[in-house]
């Protein structure tokens, strides 16, 4: 289990150097950005496949193979997990996916393994758009939070610089709705451009 946790860590950490997340950005919105399943989702329906090559592969070591009584409750067998077809595997990851996250985001699309629209933007800016997606970027108020910064007043004079307040009452710059920022529109980029430098 602790083994498993580390692995995780790991990959939610390269999960962020992908998609230029910060560390409070919630989990299932970080795998969201990234286009990728979570680990757990992954691993499970990797054991699901091998359970189906063991019960109908003749070649498969396990073919046919009686196990004896499990022991060890922290040892986790692929022989425990309910057999997938390995030409259903993707639904079944997505399927995982989609009972996992229960996030309401409409900024950001539905579970998916594929990368989000804005790809193609350059880094700086994607990352801007990834955040802002997100609803966590690095705002006076999050700033303030770390104590990198005195107080968390916005520029616009409003005592509380949250992303929230960027994106829907701020008069620094424009505004656009969250299918703006899941369909990556002018507007959004448009906004992209006037704050990628300030969060």
């Amino acid at each position: 289990m602790f083994k498993e946790i580390c692995k995780d860590a790991e990959l939610n950490n390269a999960c962020r150097i992908l998609t230029g997340q910060l560390r409070p950005t919630p989990l299932p919105q970080l795998y969201r950005t990234a286009g990728i399943a979570p680990p757990d989702i992954r691993r499970q329906t990797h054991g699901s496949t091998e359970k189906h090559k063991q019960e109908t592969d003749l070649r498969h070591p396990l073919f046919d193979h009686s196990y004896p009584r499990a022991r060890l409750k922290s040892r986790k067998s692929f022989r425990t997990v309910e057999s997938v077809q390995p030409d259903q595997a993707a639904s079944h990851r997505l399927e995982l996916w989609n009972t996992w996250d229960n996030t309401i985001n409409e900024a950001i699309q539905p579970p998916k393994e594929q990368l989000p629209s804005g790809r193609e933007l350059q880094r700086k800016d994607w990352v801007t758009l990834n955040r802002t997606r997100a609803k966590v970027g690095k705002t006076a108020s999050t700033l303030h939070k770390w104590k990198l910064r005195p107080n968390s007043e916005c520029p616009c004079g409003n005592q509380n610089q949250t992303m929230d307040h960027i994106l829907s009452e701020c008069t620094e710059g424009p505004h656009f709705t969250d299918q703006d920022l899941r369909d990556c529109t002018d507007a959004a980029q448009a906004w992209i451009t006037n704050w990628r430098d300030k969060i």
